[in-house]
């Protein structure tokens, strides 16, 4: 988790991003699931931390073009996973 539990829509906390490193060092094929404030500004530290599954949901519902928030987010993952 990458915000406190508990409600959508709160600040990205960067600091639990070394965790997901060391979970992608550990695991090079572990499927790393990164929860919490994550959006256009945050994705590309997620990405390159080593998390491959992204949930973002004020980011894609509270946008005005929910499929070009979803297109950015998935390339941003795929690019770092090789898929691109």
């Amino acid at each position: 988790m990458t915000v406190e539990p508990g409600f959508g829509g709160q600040k990205f906390m960067a600091s639990e991003l070394p965790k997901v490193q060391a979970l992608r060092e550990k695991y090079p094929d572990l499927n790393i699931e990164v929860d919490g404030g994550l959006g256009p500004g945050t994705i590309d530290q997620a990405a390159d931390a080593g998390a491959n599954v992204i949930v973002a949901g004020s980011a894609v519902f509270g946008a005005k073009d929910p499929v070009e928030v979803i297109s950015l987010l998935r390339d941003a993952v795929d690019k770092r996973s090789g898929k691109l």
